[in-house]
């Protein structure tokens, strides 16, 4: 892995690192989404500081450049996070389709029992 490719990976990725640390103490995201971006920022280190990593792994699935396979590995890994972002979306916009429903039914009777109270 060039030199300069592992000196950008360690800046940025200790830079994201720092950023993720301080939204988390800003109370902008929730632990297990840190400790989800904390784990890539750590992967992405570690590969920058030991290039054999995924010089092996580029030489054990074929890949002639050992970046591209780091470009894989990264790609694969936010289609994880993506899907698994889009399964915690899914499940919280049914909770707020069910308490739009319910609150809608509350709201109906509270205006039932209160024509009955003018009666």
């Amino acid at each position: 892995m060039n030199f300069i490719l592992q000196i950008i990976l360690i800046v940025f990725s200790v830079l994201f690192l720092l950023f993720i640390l301080s939204v988390t103490r800003q109370n902008k995201l929730s632990y297990k989404y840190t400790l989800l971006w904390l784990l890539f920022s750590i992967f992405t280190i570690l590969f920058a500081v030991f290039p054999q990593i995924i010089v092996s792994f580029s030489e054990l699935i074929h890949i002639k450049e050992p970046t591209n396979a780091l470009f894989l590995i990264y790609i694969f890994l936010l289609m994880i996070i993506v899907f698994y972002i889009s399964v915690v979306f899914t499940k919280v916009f049914m909770k707020v389709t069910v308490l739009v429903q319910e609150n809608a039914m509350l709201e109906k009777r509270v205006k039932e029992l209160e024509e009955k109270m003018k009666k």
